[in-house]
């Protein structure tokens, strides 16, 4: 049986507890609690089950990589058999970087080299081997990557997948046959951690436009290190993550094709998880995935699908 909010806060956080904020967030409604004695609690209700337990597990993982001086939220209480399915967190004060506009180029500079700090800290832990978002291990990167692809094709052809449109389908279907080639310059790199969704508005700075914390993690994990490079190009174009992030530690060719691929097969998974749609949104990536292949700066790398 579904409970109203209220009744769920006061149960989870006490009776004094009060709903300061609520917001919709891709996966779950989000309600900051005001606990009546100054602090909060973040109260997550996803909209679909199966996912709670999977992101506790990630923050946990994400604490255990993450430096002291930016803050990750603790799970405090872990609810899998209600309607929905919840956690409840601490709460990490701060203001999203998407959602921050910071005038100063030199603070700007500032802040994205933070972000690309904390992205380098993380992927300095190494792993044993490569996750797949199924939790199995393995010991090419390539063979994690086209494991996870397969479960996402597969839905793809389900009546849920079906939804999508057949041609953008079509197109993605298609990009399987270019994953080894695109593949093949990261062999022999290592596995190491990634956050699995640091995009801009997962990072939290403070007042001072300092980077404070970082949430929302994907299926953290040991992968490889492009899998998380590839989301800081997603929101914040003013501070060039993707871009500085290269910078430091230039990609083998094909670079841009493969930020594309993992970002599109990324998109499919939002869909499956999410009950996300949109097409044409497909189909631009799916058009810019195209043009990347035919940069010339991609040696060796396929022409076109």
């Amino acid at each position: 049986m579904t409970v109203d909010a209220r009744t769920l806060v006061q149960r989870l956080c006490g009776p004094h507890a009060r709903i300061e904020r609520t917001f919709e967030g891709f996966y779950a409604k989000v309600h900051v609690v005001d606990l009546g004695d100054g602090s909060r609690r973040v109260v997550k209700c996803f909209h679909r089950r199966g996912i709670a337990e999977g992101e506790a597990r990630a923050l946990a993982r994400l604490a255990s990589a993450t430096p002291s001086g930016v803050a990750v939220p603790r799970v405090l209480q872990v609810e899998l058999g209600g309607e929905p399915e919840t956690i409840m967190q601490t709460y990490v004060d701060g203001t999203a970087v998407a959602d921050v506009e910071i005038e100063a180029s030199d603070a700007r500079d500032a802040l994205a080299e933070q972000i690309v700090d904390l992205v380098d800290a993380w992927s300095a832990h190494r792993g044993e081997a490569f996750d797949d978002r199924q939790g199995r291990a393995h010991e090419r990167f390539a063979d994690s990557f086209r494991t996870d692809v397969a479960v996402l094709s597969s839905w793809l052809g389900t009546a849920e997948g079906e939804e999508i449109a057949a041609d953008v389908r079509e197109g993605l279907y298609a990009t399987v046959t270019l994953i080894d080639d695109l593949l093949a310059p990261l062999e022999g790199d290592p596995p190491v951690f990634i956050h699995d969704d640091c995009h801009a508005g997962n990072f939290l700075v403070d007042d001072d436009g300092a980077l404070c914390g970082v949430i929302d993690p994907g299926a953290a994990r040991f992968s490889h290190r492009e899998m998380d490079l590839f989301h800081l190009a997603d929101a914040a174009p003013q501070l060039e993550l993707w871009n500085r992030a290269v910078a430091r530690h230039p990609l083998p060719a094909g670079g841009e094709a493969r930020r594309l691929l993992f970002s599109l097969w990324d998109d499919v998974s939002h869909a499956r998880l999410a009950g996300w749609r949109d097409d044409d949104w497909f189909r631009r990536k799916l058009d810019a995935f195209d043009g990347a292949l035919r940069t010339p700066t991609r040696r060796g790398l396929p022409t076109s699908r």
